[in-house]
């Protein structure tokens, strides 16, 4: 099966043991739950013990057979429980009753078994698993109190003759007497399930007692023979679909098949934690959904996986699919012996559920109360406790599917749009620049400012982002949104980036944008997006670049023209006399190295170096420009550098020949200067003066460039 390990093994004792102990747990709460159910429909207690028994019966079989989740059991839960009297009660309503009553609540377990199949075949295990705690603590607290409810009338005596009024107390005296038995049992007698040890020893107190009475205590108090194969009820009858009303019921069934699915998946996690196997989600909630059709077809009720008797089964040996064939096994010759119903005690059923319906409760609520941090968690789940004792449960799941969008949407508003803001004197281009171009941009930096985002930008996050780049918009600036990290951008937020680059134009600004990928939902230019969903024509223009460093290096040539700072073009000839190299030089020192140089010409594309060759000359642009690249795959690259007209470039190798790190690749027609380290180290000989005053050049610019990593390394650590 595909939930299980490659090692495929046999199926071994404990598999069968293992099943034994979990279905011998589950029988005594399998037939509390449907005597209880189809009481409300008017069936008699036997009728109801044998939909129990037969429901649990074919959720393992067809569980088991179908897979996805080794070890898990399946039955009736509480929560199923609570959520079909609800069903019954608004059929009854309806005016249903009889065996039409029935009908519909087995349609409701069809629909329900439907969905959850579908659920399963789309993947919706996944989504299911992200229902925030509180909603489910809330869920099975109120089942709780639902649960106990429901067993009034069974402890109270009802149907009652004359003879035995003064008796009335014994159907509680059993249900007592199995509440206290099941909470000492495994303190006591760990070895005994605690469900059967309370089943047995609350029905022999009752017998006993009823003894002391004297004579037969009344049928109502007993559940009676199972019917078996004889039953009536089996199978689905066809007649009287059409008029079952299906907007009743597919709540309910939507609500029961969330449920179910919810705590199949609980069950198989805690499976997996003990067996070390791992389920398959889709196979598992589609097994679970063809074995609730299954079992309405037989005229049983819902249910799902069950944590309890899955943990009984899997610390039992019982780890793989076997465990719900034998535990299926089991339960139709249990469901088939007739006569084990004429002494068990409805009072004694009564205290399993309340029992479990004890265990169900997530008493965390309390203490999450006490706790500031998690108190608005306790809030939540009182809230759904509440929906569901006081209106009904499928109210509740739909409120629990609300709070849990809303706290959904509450994290992703809280988490920080913008993760990290930087201007010009913090962030530049790759482009290496004049020193003159250099102090401009530390001056006027400010009016160059880069925003990084992340996450998802969607109606509940542009309040806040608009609030963080704000004050950047009130002026002649360069704002680059940098989108690599979001994942998604919605309508809402299209609109409000729209209403960002207006405000900046006004002010004389423009908006870049940057890295911005088809996954985030709106194409990988902007101003396309805009023109495709706005027809105003009086939009603010925006530009998209590819990536950072090319959005950096547009905005700092725009404001260097803003400026009217007449800087280089990559087209643009640059005497040696000014290139950045010949800072410490004077002018008959420039003369004499120009006499050492050697001319080299590049086309556009053509490469100067490649990675790993040695690095053994230094260049100096005059004309054009040259990347350095590093690649990262056989088609692409990273751009690490761009030297235009007047720098220089090269410059370790005049220290320390090694290999070249990264590619050098003429991005325009390009004219060089190049010092080879021969020659160099033939000056540092012949003209030391020359060679110093090289060297600090060199070095002015290195110490330049490691004070620069320093300052931005100081700053990547403050986010």
């Amino acid at each position: 099966m595909s939930g299980e390990t490659a090692q495929g093994r046999k199926p071994a004792t404990g598999d069968v043991l293992g099943a034994l102990t979990a279905t011998a747990i589950l029988l005594p709460q399998a037939m509390a739950f449907g005597v209880t159910l189809f009481a409300i429909a008017g069936a008699d207690a036997a009728t109801g013990a044998y939909a129990g028994l037969i429901s649990t019966a074919a959720l393992c079989l067809m569980s088991g057979l179908v897979g996805g989740a080794p070890g898990v059991i399946s039955a009736p839960t509480g929560p199923a429980l609570v959520l079909l009297t609800s069903a019954l009660t608004a059929l009854a309503a309806h005016g249903l009753g009889g065996a039409q009553l029935l009908l519909g609540l087995a349609m409701v377990v069809v629909l329900a078994g439907v969905m959850q199949f579908v659920i399963g075949l789309a993947g919706g295990g996944k989504l299911i698993k992200y229902i925030p705690s509180p909603v489910v603590s809330g869920f099975m607290t109120g089942s709780s109190i639902l649960m106990i409810k429901s067993q009034w009338k069974a402890v109270t005596g009802a149907g009652v003759d004359e003879l035995w009024m003064s008796w009335r107390w014994l159907p509680a005296a059993a249900a007592l007497v199995t509440i206290v038995v099941m909470r000492l049992a495994p303190r006591l007698a760990p070895r005994v399930p605690a469900p059967i040890a309370g089943l047995v020893l609350g029905t022999l107190a009752f017998h006993a007692l009823a003894a002391v009475h004297g004579g037969t205590p009344p049928p109502a108090w007993l559940i009676g023979r199972l019917a078996g194969l004889q039953r009536d009820a089996i199978g689905l009858p066809l007649a009287g679909l059409d008029a079952l009303p299906y907007a009743v019921m597919l709540p309910t069934a939507a609500a029961l098949a969330v449920l179910s699915a919810l705590n199949t998946l609980l069950a198989a996690v805690i499976a997996d934690a003990v067996t070390g196997l791992r389920h398959n989600a889709r196979q598992a909630l589609m097994g679970q959904g063809v074995g609730m059709i299954a079992s309405a077809l037989v005229g049983g009720i819902g249910g799902s996986g069950t944590t309890a008797a899955t943990v009984i089964a899997v610390k039992s040996g019982g780890a793989r699919w076997v465990a719900g064939l034998v535990g299926a096994l089991f339960l139709f010759l249990t469901a088939f012996a007739g006569g084990l119903g004429s002494v068990l005690p409805i009072g004694a059923l009564a205290g399993v559920i309340i029992a479990v319906a004890i265990n169900v409760a997530d008493r965390d609520i309390l203490a999450w109360a006490r706790q500031g941090r998690t108190r608005q968690d306790a809030m939540i789940a009182l809230l759904v406790t509440f929906i569901t004792v006081f209106y009904n449960l499928v109210a509740a799941v739909g409120v629990g599917v609300a709070i849990a969008i809303l706290m959904f949407i509450r994290e992703q508003i809280a988490q920080p749009v913008v993760t990290r803001r930087s201007n010009a004197r913090e962030a530049r281009s790759i482009k290496a620049r004049p020193e003159g171009e250099r102090a401009l941009l530390d001056e006027h930096g400010e009016r160059i400012v880069l925003f990084e985002l992340r996450g998802n930008l969607f109606f509940g996050t542009t309040d806040r982002l608009i609030d963080e780049v704000g004050p950047a918009l009130n002026g002649p600036n360069w704002v680059i949104l940098h989108l690599r990290k979001v994942t998604h951008i919605d309508l809402t937020a299209v609109k409000l980036l729209q209403q960002i680059a207006n405000r900046l134009h006004e002010h004389g600004g423009l908006l870049l944008f940057c890295e911005l990928h088809e996954e985030a939902g709106v194409g990988e230019d902007f101003a396309d997006t805009l023109r495709l969903i706005s027809d105003q024509r009086a939009n603010a223009p925006v530009l998209t670049f590819n990536g950072r460093d090319e959005a950096l290096e547009f905005a700092e040539d725009a404001l260097l023209d803003a400026l009217h700072h007449d800087h280089t073009r990559i087209d643009d000839a640059v005497a040696l006399r000014d290139n950045a190299i010949a800072r410490y030089l004077s002018d008959a020192a420039v003369e004499t190295l120009v006499a050492h140089l050697v001319p080299r010409h590049l086309e556009r594309g053509a490469a100067l170096f490649n990675e790993g060759e040695t690095g053994d000359e230094l260049y100096l642009v005059t004309r054009g420009q040259v990347e350095i690249q590093l690649r990262t795959t056989a088609h692409h690259h990273k751009r690490l550098a761009i030297y235009g007209a007047g720098s220089f470039f090269g410059e370790l190798a005049l220290l320390k020949e090694g290999p070249r790190a990264a590619n050098a690749v003429a991005a325009a027609p390009t004219d060089l200067l190049v010092l080879p380290v021969a020659v160099f180290s033939r000056l540092k000989r012949e003209q030391p003066a020359l060679a110093i005053d090289l060297l600090t050049a060199i070095c002015d610019t290195l110490v330049n460039n490691q004070r620069w990593s320093t300052r931005e390394l100081q700053r990547l650590s403050e986010w």
